[in-house]
This record gives C-alpha cells, structure tokens and sequence, in this order.
C-alpha cells in the first residue's frame, strides 16, 4: 500500500490497532506475521517522509 501524506498513514494505524477492526488479506484472515508486516511498511513510509 502506498500513502499519499503522514495523516493517510497514521489514520491506517489506528484502523490497524483497532480491535473492532476486521482485517483480510488476500489468503484469508490476516496472521500476525502479515499484520508485522503491513505495521512495519506503514511505519518505514512514514518515517521516509518524516526524513527520519
């Protein structure tokens, strides 16, 4: 997934940590290792735009 702005991406996070929140991926159920992963690439995107 690519995001457009730090907002976008902070917003999925929350969707992300949201408990209520049903996640699919395209095998099914989301496992946690994709649920690392998808966490991990939102948060390298926005440091990349954060210059961190």
């Amino acid at each position: 997934m690519k995001f457009k702005n730090v907002k976008e991406i902070i917003n999925f996070l929350y969707e992300l940590a949201d408990p209520s929140t049903k996640i699919i991926d395209e095998n099914g159920d989301m496992t946690i290792d994709n649920f690392k992963a998808e966490l991990e690439e939102a948060l390298n995107q926005m440091s990349d735009k954060l210059g961190i």
